[in-house]
């Protein structure tokens, strides 16, 4: 039993196939790539763009033909945000060319806006917000580096909450739910508790990727955490050692803290909403990224006493051999 309020199989598939409707009637020749991209983020993998509208709508007291279509608009716009993640990282989904890539980026990009002008119409409150959730989350993606102090010591919290517009998309469906419950109160505490989680998935993600991270020239937060060197190709061998020293040797949990802080505020921000849902996964989360966490560090460690244990088992020349 999940630990937090999940759709039925019979829903999730009733979901999808509007997404599916919805993108043919704006594009006939693309529904076919836009449907196998949508069937590879499940709400398994993506429970918070799923979710949100539907757990905001209990709350809130939305009429389910509503939270349908906010939800719709949110997988629509998750599949528009992926692919521009792959176009950034010239990586490819489903086998698409970069250029099929794009081309079906604005399909779903289209097929959203038409789904969420058919709910918001004129209301210029709604598209003032989703105008500035946009315009954070394209100003995420042109910056170069992270936007973080060094050394990380000095990381204050405004700065980490900086890293929550790479996820701003997401907040266009709570506008929406909460505009339309006539709710406009609550968007606050929406929008924050959202900045915090949104903060505290990049983190983790961060820390699940540093690796590949480094090998292609990306910027990392939790190579930033561990090394001041510029995250460049040229220092890519030295920032490994140290976050590799970081997590086997040094300690790692004034990173952790941050992840945790993020949170445990995410949650009662949740709490006081009040959004059950939300408040669950956010508990659920926070339960399976410190037993990830640790398994990381033990991991690492295990990596170290094995390399110690290779090196103690080779043969090493007796006193007075020539070496």
């Amino acid at each position: 039993m999940s630990r937090y309020p999940v759709f039925s199989s019979e829903v999730a598939a009733a979901l999808h196939a509007q997404c599916r409707s919805a993108l043919r009637a704006f594009s006939p020749e693309l529904a076919a790539g836009g449907d196998r991209l949508l069937a590879m983020h499940t709400g398994e993998q993506w429970p918070v763009e799923w979710h949100l509208p539907w757990w905001l709508a209990q709350e809130l007291r939305l009429p389910e033909e509503i939270w349908r279509g906010l939800t719709v608009c949110n997988l629509l716009g998750l599949g528009y945000v992926r692919l521009h993640d792959h176009l950034a990282e010239e990586t490819t989904a489903d086998g698409l060319t970069s250029g099929r890539q794009a081309v079906l980026a604005a399909a779903l990009c289209e097929a959203a806006l038409a789904s969420q002008t058919q709910l918001f119409g004129g209301a210029p409150e709604f598209w003032r917000c989703r105008s500035g959730y946009m315009a954070a989350w394209l100003a995420a993606l042109l910056e170069d580096g992270l936007p973080l102090s060094q050394p990380a010591a000095l990381w204050q919290e405004a700065e980490l909450l900086r890293l929550a517009d790479r996820g701003a998309p997401l907040k266009i469906s709570a506008a929406g739910a909460c505009l339309l419950a006539g709710r406009a109160q609550r968007l606050p505490l929406v929008e924050q508790a959202l900045d915090h989680l949104l903060t505290a998935q990049v983190l983790l993600d961060h820390v699940d990727d540093w690796q590949e991270d480094l090998a292609q020239g990306r910027a990392n937060v939790l190579v930033a955490f561990a090394s001041d060197l510029p995250q460049e190709r040229r220092h890519a061998e030295a920032n490994q050692r140290r976050v590799l020293a970081l997590l086997m040797l040094g300690d790692p949990a004034g990173y952790w803290q941050h992840v945790q802080r993020h949170l445990a505020r995410a949650g009662a921000l949740a709490e006081a909403i009040p959004c059950a849902g939300l408040a669950r996964f956010i508990a659920a989360q926070a339960e399976d990224a410190d037993l990830a966490w640790q398994r990381l560090i033990g991991d690492a460690r295990g990596h170290l006493a094995g390399a110690v244990g290779r090196l103690l088992d080779e043969p090493h020349p007796r006193v007075g051999q020539t070496l």
